[in-house]
């Protein structure tokens, strides 16, 4: 205690204090397969060529690079979804990246887990895009979160991820 009175005065205690908060960030990367990307503000999700969102149903689920009806949840999926139902033709458009999250939840206590990133969409021309929801069920001792490199797999050739900054994904 004594020593913190010391020197106070001096700025000592705002290093240490910046220094402690600092080992606490994040370390961001440039690597699209480390969990640990963050995704810029600015960035787009590109549609490369068109899809077809059948009858009766709001969405088209994504998985190994083709669009379908249903997926195998313990592989990497996204679920791109509109406000009203189909059938419905999406055209290819530069899809802004308003915001986007990385989390996970229980899907069958204490067994299964959910981890998922949610991507907030803008378009200027399909303005009833809602979010896109990327997922996969794991095992709770052995499940990571969904990487960007994953995601763009389960997208395949229909979309292009574009960070800004750092021009398109592979």
């Amino acid at each position: 205690m004594r020593l913190i009175r010391k020197y106070a005065g001096k700025g000592l205690c705002g290093v240490v204090i910046a220094a402690l908060l600092a080992g606490c960030q994040t370390v961001g990367t440039n690597d699209t397969a480390s969990i640990n990307f963050r995704i810029p503000r600015g960035s787009k999700l590109v549609l490369n060529r068109e899809f077809t969102i059948p009858a009766g149903v709001a969405h088209v689920i994504f998985q190994q690079g083709e669009p379908g009806p249903a997926a195998n949840e313990f592989e990497v999926n996204c679920r791109f979804e509109v406000r009203d139902l189909g059938p419905r033709v999406i055209q290819p458009d530069s899809l802004l990246i308003t915001r986007w999250s990385s989390q996970r939840e229980w899907v069958n206590e204490p067994s299964t887990l959910k981890y998922y990133k949610v991507f907030h969409l803008k378009s200027e021309r399909q303005v009833d895009i809602m979010p896109m929801t990327c997922q996969i069920w794991s095992y709770p001792l052995i499940g990571r979160p969904v990487t960007i490199r994953q995601i763009q797999e389960a997208l395949g050739g229909y979309f292009t991820f574009e960070f800004a900054g750092q021009g398109s994904s592979e």
